[in-house]
């Protein structure tokens, strides 16, 4: 019995001191502060290792009025790992105190203002589709005359594969498409993604035209009829859908990453 009570007094201190350790963890203080880079400012937030990254959201959410829920932060620690803002602490992704974060997102107003842009119909539902009548419907994009023109060309020889139903993450580039502006005549392009700088660029023969991330309000994407593992997708950089920079035989498996990266849509 003396045994017995020996290891049950071994255990219980045992306990007592993992309880301890847990708390004193709980309870540690380590205050830092980052520097949000957002635009072209850059906001000092005054945080602890030990806060979450939804803390850290809510926090930017005050200085920008950037809703968490479309706050995209770009840091190596934060972009290599599967995360859960709810869980995942600044600790645990190595951030130190000074590091400068790429806050990525549109404010409520630009949001706001962008849902009230009168733009083609994408590939997702307007909820007011349901109830339209089949007059009030738009043309799909590749059947409207200054796309069907383009299309009519064909494909670019260096294409990539399009995979239909399919969603893969973004690659680091995207060849064998072409570009079309207002008043300008399609040519061939890529895009890539500079994730690290927040811009899209998009390179043709003659230039590279550099985009942050920032400046672009929406995304009109739609599959290509007919060629449906291949969609056109526009990148909308104004107010109107004459800034719309137009992108064809983009392969349809990248459409969604594309749309995550840069509006950060779920």
């Amino acid at each position: 019995m003396d045994d017995i009570s020996t290891n049950n007094h071994k255990n219980t201190i045992a306990n007592d001191i993992d309880d301890q350790q847990i708390l004193k963890r709980n309870i540690s203080k380590v205050p830092i502060t980052l520097n949000i880079r957002y635009k072209t400012q850059t906001f000092p937030v005054e945080c602890d290792l030990y806060d979450t990254l939804k803390d850290l959201k809510e926090k930017i959410d005050k200085l920008t009025d950037v809703d968490p829920q479309v706050q995209k932060l770009v840091n190596k620690s934060i972009t290599s790992v599967k995360r859960d803002d709810i869980t995942t602490t600044l600790k645990d992704l190595n951030i130190t105190d000074g590091q400068t974060l790429l806050l990525v997102g549109a404010t409520r107003s630009e949001i706001l203002s962008t849902s009230q842009v009168n733009i083609p119909s994408s590939g997702n539902k307007d909820s007011n589709d349901d109830h339209a009548s089949p007059t009030n419907k738009k043309e799909p994009l590749c059947k409207q005359t200054k796309h069907e023109k383009v299309l009519k060309a064909g494909k670019p020889d260096n294409v990539q594969m399009g995979i239909r139903n399919k969603h893969d993450p973004l690659p680091q580039s995207i060849d064998g498409l072409l570009m079309s502006m207002l008043s300008h005549s399609a040519k061939k392009a890529r895009l890539t993604f500079k994730l690290e700088v927040d811009e899209l660029w998009i390179n043709t023969a003659e230039t590279t035209k550099k985009i942050p991330m920032t400046h672009i309000r929406n995304i009109v994407d739609e599959p290509i009829e007919g060629n449906e593992g291949y969609s056109i997708v526009g990148f909308q950089t104004g107010t109107t859908e004459n800034s719309i920079i137009w992108i064809y035989w983009c392969p349809s498996q990248y459409v969604k990453s594309i749309r995550r990266e840069i509006l950060s849509d779920h």
